[in-house]
């Protein structure tokens, strides 16, 4: 009798975590789907502006469709030694939600500006939780105690302040 209470119990656990398994993948397709219709839309007007730091100049590009910002990216550039560090970040947004991120550090040796891609990594959220993550390269995604979902918000309510408060007074300017 345990032995089938046992294997029921299997069954239930196993098909609720296949099931959501599949609901994600299926949510990581539209996604990308609609990541295609973005990028071919040519209704999406492109934006772009700098914010000079103290050590670096950091290059913002945002896209809108109508009033609706639907990416956003920042890159800039460290200096470490003997090797250039670019660092990327970008978000696609539907209906003012992340559901699309991707972080990268891509390393150039300085003395023959020959590039070494370091790491990158791609997440899918849904409803404010990454359901997908892919990594490649060595990076934070190889720390134990790296929590991204709190990095990529803090990361997505910077970069979208930084955006909203350039657009407005982008418009400012135009009247």
């Amino acid at each position: 009798m345990k032995l089938k209470i046992f294997f029921l119990l299997f069954i239930l656990v196993f098909g609720l975590g296949f099931s959501q398994s599949k609901a994600d993948l299926i949510e990581v397709e539209n996604i990308n789907k609609y990541s295609e219709i973005i990028d071919k839309d040519s209704k999406i007007t492109k934006y772009q502006f700098q914010v000079k730091g103290k050590n670096k100049t950091i290059h913002y590009q945002y896209e809108k469709k109508g009033n609706e910002i639907v990416k956003i990216s920042r890159e800039w550039k460290e200096n470490s030694n003997n090797w250039w560090e670019l660092y990327n970040d970008y978000f696609l947004l539907k209906n003012g939600e992340r559901v699309f991120a991707s972080q990268s550090i891509t390393y150039t040796n300085m003395s023959n500006a020959e590039d070494i891609v370091g790491w990158s990594v791609s997440f899918w959220i849904d409803k404010n939780k990454v359901i997908h993550m892919t990594s490649l390269g060595h990076g934070k995604t190889e720390m134990d105690d790296w929590d991204y979902e709190s990095e990529l918000k803090d990361n997505f309510n910077y970069m979208l302040k930084t955006v909203n408060n350039y657009d407005k007074n982008r418009k400012a300017n135009n009247k």
